[in-house]
């Protein structure tokens, strides 16, 4: 795992393999997933690339085996002082995180908690199957482990899914 603070700049990354959750987490460590990394995805882990001083603190974790290429700030600002095309880059990439962010948060506010997790299993099912536990789970949809087993097992009395451990098929559409 990776605390990113605006003053430990680790400078542009691109993630040549794997995956990546990015999150914040409360004082009372609840965490909420605000954007996924996945491979030729790129992302700015400080925003000092760009603009200076933008104070902020979300982490990064691996959730596989990962390779990343990492273009230290200096030579990353160097560029996109050079080639408009990059600075251009990411800005774009600065509005997708963003509006990803108020999506999440608009759904964290607005959004009921089961609509949610019907939403989050059908976006992570691979042949039907998602293969996460229900802490996990919770930890991607900032609510706890109990509440999250509560709402699947109901799904699963109703025949929408199947569970095992760490694993939950989807019978029949959500």
């Amino acid at each position: 795992d990776v605390n990113v603070l605006a003053d430990e700049c680790l400078g542009f990354v691109i993630v040549l393999s794997g995956n990546f959750r990015a999150f914040i987490m409360s004082n009372t460590a609840k965490e909420i997933t605000i954007f996924e990394l996945n491979k030729n995805d790129a992302c700015m882990m400080c925003q000092d690339c760009v603009f200076e001083k933008i104070a902020y603190n979300i982490f990064i974790q691996s959730t596989q085996e990962c390779e990343i290429l990492i273009i230290p700030k200096e030579l990353f600002t160097m560029l996109k002082d050079k080639y408009p095309k990059i600075y251009d880059y990411v800005l774009k990439l600065m509005a997708m995180r963003f509006n990803a962010l108020v999506n999440i948060l608009e759904q964290a506010l607005f959004t009921p908690l089961s609509v949610r997790l019907n939403e989050f299993l059908k976006a992570k099912a691979k042949n039907k199957i998602i293969s996460l536990s229900h802490e996990e789970i919770a930890l991607h949809l900032g609510s706890s482990r109990e509440v999250i087993s509560r709402i699947i097992k109901t799904m699963q009395k109703e025949g929408f899914i199947q569970q095992n451990r760490k694993e939950i098929i989807i019978l029949k559409d959500l």
